[in-house]
């Protein structure tokens, strides 16, 4: 899913509280102290929605990136088993639903088709049982089980935790409470489609990626945009967390 990603400085925050707590997040060394005690008291499956998007066009791609083969399955076969092990309940997020008749999933329409991945996050928060619900696309298969539980553990008072890499926040990866659909709602109707604004009266914060210090590792928010970048997936090693 190609995004329009934003940094940090670039990130609109309405109250300058909230502006601090994006800025300040560069340092990824605090995550796991943060969310080690959490990991171990909460049990699995989470009291969270799984939302995976999957409405991107694939144009770069030339066939729809979800399936994809990857780890003897599917990308969205491999990321769905995945959540659907963490998560009380996931959904798939397509304005194509008729192409995913054949997998065993929850699987929900844009509620605004052509709208871009914030209008899925949207369909996604409206249709959830609990409180929070985790985001992703479904064309990131590095984003470990380990991040997603670490993320989770910190949903408590907060509205909305972006998944944060070096400078760059990454709006479609994250923690979703429903209390964000108004604003996206908002967001969407103004013709936003890949761009979030963090607004005033929403708890927000940013959780930092683990650094491995190696370049010749891919990261966890490695996303597959082309044959080249599926190429590079199948053929060079992840960054563990």
């Amino acid at each position: 899913m190609q995004l329009r990603t934003r940094t940090a400085n670039e990130l609109h925050v309405s109250d300058p509280a909230q502006r601090v707590s994006v800025e300040k997040a560069g340092n990824s060394e605090p995550e796991a102290k943060h969310t080690k005690r959490s990991l171990a008291a909460e049990p699995i499956p989470l009291p969270v929605s799984g939302i995976i998007l999957c409405g991107g066009k694939s144009r770069r791609m030339g066939r729809e990136k979800a399936f994809l083969p990857y780890a003897g399955a599917t990308l969205i076969e491999n990321r769905l088993d995945r959540m659907q092990a963490l998560f009380a309940e996931v959904f798939l997020v397509t304005s194509q639903p008729e192409q995913f008749s054949h997998i065993s999933a929850n699987v929900v329409k844009d509620i605004v088709p052509d709208k871009g991945p914030l209008a899925g996050v949207l369909s996604g928060l409206l249709v959830s049982v609990f409180e929070h619900c985790f985001v992703m696309p479904c064309d990131m298969p590095l984003l470990d089980d380990q991040i997603l539980r670490a993320m989770a553990a910190r949903r408590h008072g907060l509205d909305m935790l972006l998944y944060q890499h070096d400078d760059t926040v990454e709006p479609l990866v994250g923690i979703y409470s429903r209390r964000c659909a108004a604003a996206l709602e908002q967001a969407v109707f103004k013709g936003a489609t890949h761009q979030i604004s963090l607004v005033e009266g929403l708890a927000t914060d940013t959780f930092c990626a683990p650094r491995s210090g190696k370049a010749a590792l891919l990261p966890p928010h490695f996303d597959i945009n082309s044959a080249g970048d599926y190429a590079r997936l199948l053929g060079r090693p992840a960054v563990r967390s």
